[in-house]
């Protein structure tokens, strides 16, 4: 029996825990997989972090979050030694009770979009007599029965990427030419979370006005485009189209977000224009920044976690990228989404630190090029509700 029909009432779990972008796009794995094997039972496990983009998914049956171990809590352990030991003890207790609950469900397919030493053990001790990876080092391939080969990935969009892990169950054909609605991203949408974003309008006053949403923010200080250059391009859309802007931040990003507001308001102000074409509105859920994002005119901001939440909101979006290759992370539709990114000089290193020390690949992207970008995508916009009308 073939791996295609071993599966149409079996139980499969999709491991990629982290991080939101990669959440989002591996979304594109758990409905290829739900149209494959409509009755399956399909299962995700994920980092904590995830529950709000995978509880309720349409495509998924259940999902395991893993237990976490904080690694500052070391920088703790002269200070209460006992107690970090005794934490650090609790959490591997925890792990190991994941460990068995992951073999006590029996699944018969394992998807492995990560492939990481710890996510290659979780796929080995479960049992599963068929475990799909990607090809990497000799000491995580041990742990699969079938290894994918990358080299493509980076010339694809990482939701059609993906996909290539299927490759023995749904077929190299799906894989190549995949539904479109695989490579659509689902965020779950609750009736409080659109009413929240309503009143947000109504506080802003966005009703009747036109407006960009900015996201300067990245965990990575390499993938920032520099903030001052954000306030410039800023500046620029006020003082050409009286659009607001409107900064969106996450979970420990306020400080950032802040800073380039009141920046902001300040040229505003030496300029004589309305400092209130400056917004900043609190934490968002990540379904209300989706909802909000699908009722901006543009999304401009770095590759993060949130633009993906914008594109998976119907948002146009203008991507920043420096060190990262900007194809896997930008949707192909290019009517509505644009990447900016330097053709020449040192980019696409694909580091997580700046080797030249320089962080040209960010710094030398003029605002000119960015605003080029947001000029095609607002007319591209334009167009197209003329054509719609």
């Amino acid at each position: 029996m073939s791996l295609q029909e071993n599966h149409q009432t079996k139980r499969i779990l999709i491991i990629l825990p982290r991080q939101l972008g990669d959440i989002l796009l591996g979304s594109s794995i758990a409905y290829a997989l739900r149209e494959k094997y409509p009755h399956a039972h399909i299962s995700w496990l994920a980092h904590p972090m995830g529950k709000q983009l995978l509880e309720g998914h349409p495509a998924l049956n259940k999902v395991h979050y893993h237990p976490l171990w904080k690694s500052k809590k070391w920088q703790e352990f002269f200070k209460n030694p006992f107690n970090i030991l005794f934490a650090y003890l609790k959490y591997l207790w925890g792990e190991l009770r994941f460990l068995a609950l992951l073999r006590q469900e029996k699944y018969d397919l394992v998807v492995d979009s990560i492939c990481t030493p710890r996510t290659a053990l979780q796929a080995r001790v479960s049992g599963a007599a068929d475990r799909l990876g990607l090809r990497t080092r000799w000491n995580r391939n041990w742990a699969y029965t079938w290894l994918c080969n990358t080299d493509s990935w980076s010339q694809k969009y990482a939701a059609q990427a993906r996909l290539d892990l299927l490759e023995p169950v749904i077929g190299k054909a799906a894989c190549e030419n995949p539904s479109k609605h695989w490579l659509d991203s689902w965020i779950p949408q609750k009736d409080t979370h659109l009413q929240r974003i309503d009143a947000l309008t109504q506080e802003l006053d966005l009703e009747n006005s036109p407006f960009v949403i900015f996201s300067p923010t990245h965990r990575r200080e390499l993938r920032r485009w520099p903030g001052a250059s954000y306030v410039q391009l800023a500046l620029r859309i006020i003082e050409q189209h009286n659009w607001k802007v409107i900064w969106i931040w996450g979970p420990d990003e306020f400080e950032l977000a802040d800073e380039l507001h009141r920046c902001l308001q300040k040229e505003l102000l030496a300029r004589g224009l309305p400092t209130s074409a400056s917004l900043l509105p609190p934490l968002l859920k990540l379904s209300e920044v989706a909802v909000l994002a699908g009722r901006s005119r543009l999304w401009v901001g770095n590759s993060n976690g949130l633009s993906h939440v914008a594109v998976a909101g119907g948002a146009r979006t203008v991507q920043i990228h420096g060190p990262t290759t900007s194809t896997p992370w930008t949707h192909p539709n290019s009517a509505k989404h644009e990447a900016v990114q330097r053709v020449q000089g040192c980019v696409k290193c694909e580091s997580n630190t700046c080797r030249q020390g320089t962080h040209e690949c960010m710094k030398l992207l003029t605002t000119d090029d960015v605003f080029a970008a947001f000029e095609r995508i607002r007319k591209a916009s334009l167009h197209s509700e003329k054509t719609n009308h």
